[in-house]
């Protein structure tokens, strides 16, 4: 009989490894469609760059990156079966979540009271578009956080038991890396 060898498998299982690819597909669908409109109206996107706040994309993105090595770390604690570890991790990478989603509500709210719409242009089409997506996808990971991390504080999950733990960190890398690409290419590429 065949042994299972753990350093063999992906991290969260076969399943999740899908998902991501699918969303990668996705977004960089996106990302093309979006370079491409760019190109063939480049006066319309840098006025439009020039009304968001680059800061608030680059504390996001070391709030995001923070969040993603908070994750990392609860795997390592899962691995090493520390319960209370696992669960303590998960929930400041979920707290990471939270204040993204603050300081992104904030850039949304003055967006919206200048009277911005997903019908203004093509450039905020994709900005709203884009970033409400990608902030769904961060408010879904804080929730499997959480979620995790109460679980974990329960005992539910261990070296011997590590998928759910695993996926969900992998799916906190998938928004971070998501966000990676996105920062530079709406606040930033010129």
């Amino acid at each position: 009989m065949a042994t299972r060898d753990p350093a063999r498998e992906l991290p969260g299982g076969t399943v999740i490894w899908l998902f991501v690819a699918i969303e990668l597909l996705t977004f960089g669908l996106f990302f093309v469609g979006f370079a491409a409109s760019r190109r063939s109206d480049p006066a319309l996107f840098l006025a439009g760059q020039e009304q968001l706040h680059p800061l608030s994309g680059a504390i996001n993105t070391v709030v995001l990156l923070s969040g993603g090595w908070l994750a990392a770390r609860g795997v390592l604690a899962n691995r090493a079966d520390a319960p209370r570890r696992t669960a303590g991790f998960f929930v400041a990478a979920a707290l990471a979540g939270i204040l993204f989603m603050v300081i992104k509500s904030h850039e949304y709210s003055e967006v919206f009271a200048a009277g911005i719409s997903l019908s203004t242009n093509t450039f905020w089409f994709f900005y709203l578009f884009v970033t409400g997506l990608h902030f769904l996808h961060v408010l879904a990971g804080t929730g499997f956080l959480l979620g995790t991390a109460w679980q974990a504080k329960r005992g539910a999950y261990g070296p011997d038991a590590p998928s759910t733990v695993e996926a969900v960190a992998v799916f906190w890398h998938l928004v971070d890396l998501i966000w990676v690409f996105l920062f530079p290419l709406i606040y930033l590429a010129r």
